[in-house]
């Protein structure tokens, strides 16, 4: 299944997404990407989600293609725009969310935006840290990025998007992600900061859309029990089999887990 890519108006200016699938009887699935990617860290997985209903991965403004885009921005002002490419692609029909890692945070603030017309959400490998860990990360995450023309400026973003992928994804696909870095300039660490500045105490604790929590073996998996029991009723699943490469390696049986969590 191919994957279209194309451009909406947002309250920051345009938004760059990918959409794979047709309108079907399922709602449309919005697909929230982990920190520091656009949407491409979806292109491996998106048509496998997109089984009878269109699947969209957005990219958050100033992400990718997508316009504007703060210094630090917040989790609220991306779902602000999220909501903006819903109305534009769905109009006022249900929609599913799901979300990867700091992705999880946007689909649930986008659902609490949305209230009543979010019909399921699915959270993977969710960063619901507690305060104080999210005190103590922020300076280390979150900080204002400083290119230089150093290489070695970039070198996290080296190792998250190369050094750490080569033994599940070919090297293609690695520099595909580490230029999805490299591209953002000052902002590279933007979506770190609206993560670990978003409360998510209280944000889940808001929530009422029925939501299923899927948890790998990964380190974040006591944050993602966590998140399990601040929404109320969510129900966790965990695939402990899965150890790395959700989005990639891992995509088609990721997507069996999401699709069969939206089917419940």
């Amino acid at each position: 299944m191919t994957i279209r890519k194309g451009y909406s108006d947002g309250p920051e200016g345009q938004i760059h997404w990918r959409m794979s699938g047709e309108v079907g009887d399922a709602p449309d699935l919005y697909c929230f990407s982990p920190a520091p990617f656009s949407s491409i860290a979806y292109s491996t997985i998106l048509p496998f989600l997109a089984n009878g209903r269109r699947a969209i991965a957005p990219d958050y403004p100033g992400q990718g293609g997508s316009d504007g885009g703060s210094a630090t921005p917040s989790i609220e002002q991306y779902a602000d725009s999220m909501c903006a490419l819903i109305e534009t692609h769905s109009a006022d029909a249900p929609v599913a969310l799901t979300g990867f890692h700091s992705g999880c945070l946007v689909a649930v603030e986008v659902a609490l935006k949305l209230k009543e017309r979010t019909a399921e959400l699915v959270l993977v490998d969710v960063p619901a840290f507690d305060p104080d860990t999210r005190a103590k990360y922020l300076p280390l995450v979150g900080a204002k990025f400083m290119p230089s023309s150093d290489l070695s400026s970039q070198s996290k973003a080296w190792e998250r998007a190369v050094t750490a992928r080569l033994e599940t994804q070919q090297l293609a696909r690695s520099l595909e992600m580490f230029a999805d870095q490299v591209a953002m300039g000052e902002r590279q660490n933007a979506t770190f900061h609206a993560a670990f500045t978003y409360e998510v105490d209280s944000q889940f604790g808001k929530l009422t859309t029925p939501a299923t929590i899927i948890a790998t073996q990964s380190s974040l998996l006591e944050p993602s029990r966590r998140a399990a029991r601040l929404i109320q009723q969510a129900r966790l699943v965990e695939l402990l089999d899965v150890q790395r490469s959700v989005l990639d390696e891992n995509a088609e049986l990721t997507a069996k887990a999401v699709l069969d969590a939206l089917a419940s």
